[in-house]
């Protein structure tokens, strides 16, 4: 979205001396001075002259190689690669915090750091989280990056004005809770700019003839600010893990400070207590969602990965890494075939291969971790080819491990405290190696509307009743908590996984009814999944199960009410019900009123939601109800394989296929009953057989 114009104060740009006699005597005091390399600072601040002690410890900053980064300031690669528009819009102030669809305009480059766009531009739902993520300083990247390709001192003027300005308005604050908004020291966010944005910018504007003495130290000074906030502040959950990688990579690039030993300490001990308290048995984090469980490997393995580059791998305990194989092992397991995650709760895209390749060097047995990393060259495939995780609830199905393969994943968490969805019973799955049968990451973290439809059932893959979502309360998933209590089976022609739902609907905690899924996959190419809906009382109530498909191409065929995806070149999905008496069928794309439907809407994003189809099979009724739905992946340039549907009775149907195979279902009318699927092949001779005995 087009910027505002957002001028900050002016008092935040005085022109007189920023590093007051105050701070300079708390840099000085933070920094041991007993150093062989500091003892001309030491000579100079013993006999009083600062302006001397001053201009000895820039020089020193400027000089030193002791301690090593990313790049070397001292030799810059005029081959880095960077955006140069965007690098030219954080030089103006044309910016926006990463991933965040919002641009503000700040007139020559003047940031007001507690400034929050999406409470001025109509329509843009308020999020505070702009200014919060603001204060991650991302867009610094892309000037220091600049500046390293090209030497042009404009990056190097307008990153020390922000720098400045930053220091000036944001002061540490004093009370011991987290700030609320505005603030430019949230605890996460304080951690995160300590990551990358501080000391990338650092390292790379350090030699500057633009950076003066006085705003060297003001950058040292800041970064002792952050030390000292991010030793006593500390955030919930996969926050904490960022803190404290932001704490030690301060400790590392400035073991001149007397509290760099113990800070960097404290962030290894804190980074293994969370971890501790994070990750469940199964190896998932305990928020549930794919995203943040990516993100919280990286944050831990990160200190170990600091520690490495600047020569500090003794600091690290013998049993920091050993626990994070399982974790890494949910990453290998629950990933798509394309080596992405299925997104569930507030997720995002994350490539998988990536993380396992850095997993390589610190779990070299893991052959298996080699060969997903390496699409198959080296190595051996993982042992099993569908997996469960009973803490977490979370079942990956899957026919193979090839790149084209067709894969399922079910999810029958809890609603987590932080991140979650309600979203109990949701199915995936991707089509020969596509995906299709979606669930959209979350949206951005604010009021507005696309954000309350990502999250609730209204947009998921499971079941409304009385058109009301679930309802279900936060609850804070620990390692103390006993295994989901799913039913689950995998062999190498099937997988099975059943849960129930049997918690409130809606606002007033209405207890309508029990939602029972089981699903059936069987391998390689056909999904089974019965829902069965238990009222708790004799009234007649109104069941709608949802299914999104992440495109808006689609057909409905009368005959059947099969709704099948007719994307060119691409492979596709047939939708089958096949209990049609009493049901009806209807599509949407892009719907926005008198409800949101038909809808991608990615997390925190640049790119606006975007229009998918959501496939709506509502029926009613008082007593039990259910839905039987066949999910057929279909190949690349083929057709519908779908000749007839024929209901055999309750709970059972015959599917007749266009190359003369015919499909017998039975799904038990109990819940807790089980699934049998019978194939026969075009000349009459047995198919595939799977009978599941009980759910239960």
């Amino acid at each position: 979205m087009e910027p505002s114009q957002a001028a900050p104060p002016s008092s935040l740009f005085p022109s007189n001396t920023l590093l007051t006699p105050d701070k300079e005597l708390d840099l000085f005091n933070a920094l041991d001075l007993s150093l062989p390399a500091l003892a001309p600072v030491r000579k100079a601040v013993t006999q009083g002259n600062i302006a001397a002690a001053r201009h000895e410890l820039a020089h020193y900053f400027r000089q030193r190689t002791n301690v090593p980064w990313k790049f070397d300031p001292h030799h810059p690669d005029k081959n880095t690669p960077f955006n140069k528009e965007a690098a030219a819009d954080a030089v103006r102030g044309r910016v926006k915090p990463a991933n965040l669809p919002v641009w503000a305009n700040f007139p020559d480059g003047r940031i007001d750091w507690l400034y929050n766009e999406t409470f001025h531009q109509p329509g843009v739902a308020p999020n505070p989280g702009w200014q919060w993520q603001l204060c991650r300083m991302d867009f610094w990247n892309d000037m220091a990056a600049a500046y390293r390709a090209t030497g042009d001192e404009k990056y190097a003027r307008a990153w020390v004005q922000q720098l400045r300005s930053f220091i000036i308005q944001c002061p540490p604050p004093v009370e011991k809770p987290a700030p609320s908004a505005p603030s430019a020291w949230q605890p996460i966010d304080t951690g995160v700019r300590n990551l990358a944005a501080w000391p990338d910018s650092y390292f790379s504007f350090v030699l500057s003839p633009s950076i003066s003495d006085e705003d060297l130290l003001v950058a040292v000074y800041g970064f002792l600010l952050n030390g000292k906030y991010l030793s006593t502040r500390h955030g919930p959950g996969n926050g904490l893990l960022m803190e404290r990688e932001g704490l030690y990579t301060i400790g590392c690039i400035f073991p001149e400070f007397k509290l760099s030993t113990r800070w960097r300490d404290e962030a290894i001990k804190g980074a293994m207590a969370q971890r501790a308290a994070l990750f469940l048995p199964d190896g998932v984090e305990a928020e549930l969602t794919t995203g943040y469980h990516s993100g919280a490997i990286s944050n831990i393995m990160g200190i170990p990965k600091i520690a490495k580059m600047v020569g500090r791998d003794n600091e690290i305990p013998p049993d920091y890494i050993g626990p994070m194989e399982k974790a890494f092992e949910f990453e290998m397991y629950m990933m798509a075939p394309d080596r992405q995650m299925p997104l569930f709760n507030d997720a995002w895209r994350t490539h998988e291969q990536g993380l396992l390749r850095e997993a390589l060097p610190i779990f070299p047995n893991r052959r298996d971790f080699l060969w997903v990393a390496t699409d198959g060259k080296q190595g051996q495939p993982p042992a099993e080819t569908s997996k469960a995780f009973d803490w977490a609830g979370l079942y990956a199905m899957r026919s193979s491990w090839a790149l084209d393969a067709n894969y399922l994943a079910f999810r029958d968490g809890p609603f987590v405290f932080a991140h979650g969805h309600q979203d109990k019973l949701i199915v995936v799955m991707w089509a020969y190696g596509r995906e299709i049968l979606f669930n959209s990451g979350g949206g951005p973290y604010d009021a507005g509307k696309w954000r309350h439809y990502s999250i609730d059932t209204f947009s998921k893959n499971t079941v409304l009743v009385d058109g009301l979502p679930q309802r279900r309360p936060r609850n804070i998933v620990s390692i103390g908590v006993p295994r989901i209590d799913s039913r689950w089976e995998s062999t190498p022609d099937h997988d099975f996984v059943a849960g129930s739902y049997n918690e409130a609907y809606g606002d007033k905690g209405l207890h309508p009814a029990t939602h029972t899924r089981r699903v059936l996959f069987l391998k390689p190419d056909l999904g089974i999944v019965a829902d069965t809906l238990t009222p708790n009382d004799t009234a007649s109530h109104t069941y709608q199960a949802r299914w999104n498909l992440l495109t808006t191409r689609t057909k409905q065929i009368n005959g059947t009410q099969e709704v099948v995806t007719t994307d060119p070149n691409q492979p596709n999905l047939s939708i089958v019900p096949l209990d049609p008496d009493g049901l009806d069928v209807r599509t949407a794309s892009g719907q926005l009123e008198p409800e949101l439907l038909g809808w991608n809407v990615l997390h925190d994003t640049v790119t606006q939601p975007a229009a998918a189809t959501t496939v709506l099979h509502t029926r009613q009724g008082p007593g039990i109800q259910t839905f039987l739905t066949l999910l057929i992946p279909i190949p690349s340039k083929t057709t519908d394989p779908v000749k007839s549907i024929k209901s055999t009775g309750p709970g059972a149907a015959k599917v007749t296929f266009n190359d003369g195979r015919t499909l017998a279902i039975t799904a038990d009318a109990n819940p807790s009953g089980g699934i049998e699927a019978t194939e026969s092949l075009p000349n009459g001779s047995p198919g595939r057989h799977v009978k599941i005995a009980t759910a239960h």
